[in-house]
């Protein structure tokens, strides 16, 4: 079994579970640890999940929701929410069972802008809720939090070495306050209480852990008398044995508490106990302990029953401590962790499979993880060029990629739209796949020189670009990879190879990532060649990947042949692509023409993180197309439109919300310039999802004409309005490329209801 952890934190208890259950056999791991940057981890989590899915995890298991804040306080806590809120959501999707230890009812420190709110829908969401006591269950039900399933498992011990029994060594009698401080630990009740007893001279009491809360710091310092020792600060592991070895009772006294580990933290090193009469920690041994009720005074009363006690009764309740933490161990909770796990896991795994074995769920399913970890890598790779390159050399990095883009479009010649239409059916697939990729490569290079000394020069600052050979050689390379790592890539999805090309991808992004950084003294030329170093790598695996996979054909096919026979149907293919990629590769060539290289970056940025919001239709796209020579078109489509919209809505409103934050990953003058252009772009997306579903139908349905119409119009729809548009802004440039799209979608549908209308009369004339 393997069971994803999340968060992972410095509580020890963590790793003594989970020592115990890989002892047993199940492999455990912790989620949101794939960069050092916590947001960009968080934003990382749904394609890990994905990714984590797809290599047999079954169980998620959530401790914590503090990991899900993120910076920025107050002003981030709805984003946030919205965000916890979109990763149960793709727990659900994937078929992930979600597992909750409620060690509190609520957090301590707010994390959402509505913490009862957020903790319902995790209940809603959770296949089991696991609690340390009943009393957490009820506590949530008065939450209106009702759990489906629920367990009780306790506590476990912490180990501790062993020491002296209290009460025999000489000096005062000490109480002692152990752990983090927060309000609700009830530090500031235990001071008046302690303040309050006479002035014996053989007692005193230490108040040991970090205080996270600066005005309560100051509050304790204040109310301490010279018997209190406040030690505020992390107290090092090295040191807590000694802290507990010199305390003769300890004193925890909660306001209010779900579990706690600092009791049994305390009774693992023997030290007898004062606690509240709280039903949390009923569980605990009386004859460990001295409860009362009653507030400061009620704890003063504790305190002073507890300096009369002697050796021996603190050596017999210290013998009481060592018994109880003994009793439970760490291998019989594992056990019933293990047990708890398998009540969730025996069901529902054959629903997941059968819709699995859907192979439009499969493919867009397996496509989604691929464009989203593409976007991830696209993501890591930009905020490291950010961070580490001037905007000037960013800015003329989006200009390359968007001009390699839209070459390689060109250049591909419609192939890879033939080879998802024709491979899986070709007499020769291997013979149609070699020439696919040979004409493409050749046409990439012959148009990648042609452009660079042609068209470059007329560009602000490119004389000098195509004034350096290694510079030309680079990007004309780059282009030919780009131009066949395509093709291949329509190739692997018509073959539905989509595990492959999501490894191949891993791998390129990787070397992208990577190299990054050690090329920053190349300049714009270090960025170019770790984004074609990726590139390559990751073409160079799909032609591994799919060669295998194409049958050999009895009498190989010539080229000339092939041609013949595909190429009407690639050259329909071919302008409508073409046309298709204008406006995403031109759009950033105009920012950069009409404002410069700065504002050119900014948009990028922007233009970069959007994009990320079109793979969800794009990918439903290519495996409807892909998928629609073997079924019924009109039998999926409905479930691609809800698909579709399912995950984009949300994701979009993750974008509108989150704009300012998720720029600042770039950098704050990405924030501050780019933040409402992003926003835009965000919500024009719910509009380009309609435009890749009409394109889809069209094509699937030959009707190529139209197909190549709804592509011209939409490209000058955007290039105009956005030129037009551009001077006044990048927030304007962005509404250009808004407007352009709504009414790309209002004239699609108009052209698919003439399109079917005219073939509907058409087979009634002929039936007459």
């Amino acid at each position: 079994m393997k069971v994803l952890v999340f968060p992972r934190d410095s509580n020890p208890y963590q790793e003594l579970l989970h020592d115990e259950l890989r002892a047993s056999g199940v492999r455990v791991r912790y989620l949101g640890e794939l960069t050092f940057s916590h947001t960009l981890n968080l934003v990382l989590l749904p394609a890990e999940l994905a990714v984590r899915r797809l290599g047999g995890a079954r169980v998620v298991h959530l401790h914590w929701v503090w990991k899900f804040a993120l910076p920025g306080g107050a002003a981030t806590r709805r984003p946030a929410q919205l965000w916890f809120s979109v990763v149960l959501a793709v727990v659900r999707l994937l078929g992930l069972r979600l597992v909750w230890t409620a060690h509190n009812v609520l957090p301590h420190r707010q994390v959402f802008a509505d913490d009862v709110a957020a903790r319902r829908a995790l209940v809603r969401r959770c296949d089991l809720v696991i609690a340390h006591h009943s009393s957490a269950l009820e506590r949530l039900a008065a939450l209106g939090a009702v759990p489906s399933r629920a367990a009780v498992i306790p506590h476990g011990p912490f180990p501790a070495p062993p020491l002296p029994p209290p009460g025999l060594a000489p000096g005062p009698r000490t109480f002692l306050f152990f752990g983090r401080i927060e309000p609700y630990k009830g530090v500031e009740d235990l001071l008046a209480a302690f303040t309050a007893l006479p002035d014996w001279p053989g007692v005193r009491l230490v108040v040991a852990g970090s205080c996270p809360d600066p005005a309560l710091a100051a509050r304790l310092a204040a109310a301490a008398d010279r018997r209190v020792e406040l030690r505020l600060g992390q107290v090092p592991e090295s040191e807590v044995a000694a802290l507990f070895a010199a305390a003769d009772v300890v004193v925890l006294p909660f306001r209010e508490v779900t579990t706690s580990g600092s009791a049994l933290l305390a009774l693992g090193h023997g030290r007898p106990l004062i606690v509240p009469a709280l039903p949390e920690l009923a569980a605990l041994p009386a004859e460990a302990l001295v409860r009362y009720e009653g507030g400061v005074a009620g704890l003063g009363a504790a305190l002073r029953k507890a300096v009369a006690y002697d050796a021996a009764t603190l050596a017999a309740m210290s013998a009481a401590a060592l018994a109880h933490v003994r009793s439970p161990g760490w291998p019989r909770i594992a056990r019933a962790t293990r047990g708890a796990y398998a009540t969730v896991t025996g069901t529902g795994d054959s629903r997941l499979a059968s819709l699995l074995r859907n192979v439009l769920v499969r493919g867009t399913f397996l496509l989604l993880v691929n464009t989203v970890l593409l976007a991830a890598g696209g993501f890591a790779f930009f905020t490291l060029a950010a961070r580490n390159y001037p905007v000037e050399a960013v800015g003329w990095l989006t200009a390359v990629t968007a001009s390699v883009n839209l070459l390689s479009t060109v250049a591909a010649l419609g192939l890879p739209t033939t080879m998802l239409r024709h491979l899986t059916t070709a007499a020769d697939p291997r013979g149609l796949a070699a020439m696919a990729v040979t004409a493409v490569g050749a046409a990439g290079g012959a148009l990648a020189l042609t452009s660079l000394l042609v068209l470059a020069p007329l560009l602000p600052g490119g004389p000098e670009l195509v004034g350096q050979p290694g510079t030309v050689a680079m990007v004309t390379v780059l282009v030919m990879v780009t131009a066949v790592g395509g093709t291949l890539d329509a190739g692997l999805i018509a073959t539905r190879g989509t595990g492959p090309l999501l490894a191949k991808n891993l791998a390129g992004i990787a070397v992208k990532v990577g190299a990054s950084v050690p090329l920053v003294p190349l300049g714009v030329d270090g960025l170019i060649l770790a984004y074609g170093g990726g590139t390559l790598l990751a073409t160079v695996l799909g032609g591994a990947a799919l060669w295998p996979r194409l049958t050999r054909a009895v009498r190989r096919a010539r080229p000339g042949e092939l041609l013949r026979r595909y190429l009407p149907f690639s050259a329909a293919g071919y302008v409508a692509t073409a046309l298709g990629m204008l406006p995403s590769t031109v759009v950033p060539l105009e920012v950069l023409a009409v404002r410069g290289p700065q504002a050119a970056a900014y948009f990028a940025i922007a233009f970069q993180v959007a994009a990320v919001l079109n793979f969800i239709p794009s990918a439903s796209a290519q495996v409807l197309f892909a998928e629609a020579q073997r079924i019924s078109l009109r039998r999926y489509l409905r479930k691609a439109l809800v698909g579709v919209y399912g995950l984009l809505v949300p994701a979009v409103a993750v974008v509108v919300l989150g704009a300012p934050y998720l720029l600042a990953a770039f950098g704050s003058g990405y924030s501050a310039q780019a933040a409402q252009t992003l926003r835009i772009l965000g919500l024009a997306a719910l509009v380009s999802g309609g435009n890749y579903l009409v394109d889809t139908i069209l094509i699937s349905r030959d009707r190529t004409g139209a197909y190549v119409f709804m592509n011209g119009v939409n490209a000058v729809l955007v290039l105009g309005l956005v030129a037009v548009l551009l001077p006044v802004g990048l927030e304007a440039a962005a509404l250009g490329w808004a407007l352009a799209q709504g009414l790309s979608l209002l004239l699609g549908v108009g052209v698919l209801v003439s399109s079917f209308a005219t073939g509907r009369r058409g087979v009634t004339a002929a039936g007459r």
